[in-house]
């Protein structure tokens, strides 16, 4: 069995003074990274890798949540996530490294389409900044991975969180 985190990079600046590429994350992003990170480590699990687009704004986010969740490899910088469509995301998750739990860490709308298309039931997937998607597959090697073949476990979000947490109070 593999589970694969499908995680959106955290709320970044709205301008782009040095390049889209170059944007970072604002408060909010470091605070729902910290918050992703620690639903990670107490609900799923410390992943077994973490894989992130190079832009700066998904490196943060994936720094951020490995320091929180525990993680304490290396993580492993894609540049074919920025910008991806779902070809070269499948392709991505095809090769990721060994590992029974695996987080990607990237960008909308390339997210979204890949977890809609890797989910049997192929809805359409929302993922808001620092939204994830948790996505199980009965393989025992990612290679195998095909679309519609993943189960759909949960979406999660800061914002769900939040409420969750004020609720138990």
């Amino acid at each position: 069995m593999k589970t694969l985190l499908i995680l959106r990079h955290a709320k970044t600046q709205p301008d782009a003074p040095r390049g889209d590429h170059a944007r970072e994350l604002i408060e909010r992003g470091l605070r729902d990274s910290r918050t992703m990170g620690l639903y990670i480590r107490e609900r799923l699990g410390t992943p077994d890798a973490i894989v992130s687009s190079d832009a700066a704004r998904a490196r943060q986010t994936a720094q951020i949540v490995a320091e929180v969740s525990g993680f304490a490899g290396d993580l492993t910088i894609e540049p074919r996530i920025y910008d991806a469509g779902v070809r070269t995301l499948l392709d991505v998750v095809r090769g990721l490294p060994d590992g029974e739990r695996v987080a990607i860490v990237g960008h909308n709308p390339g997210f979204e389409m890949l977890a809609g298309d890797l989910s049997a039931d192929g809805g359409p997937v929302r993922l808001p900044t620092a939204g994830l998607a948790v996505l199980e597959f009965d393989v025992s090697r990612w290679e195998d991975v095909r679309q519609g073949r993943g189960q759909l476990r949960e979406i999660v979000t800061p914002k769900l969180l939040s409420v969750a947490e004020s609720a138990d109070d």
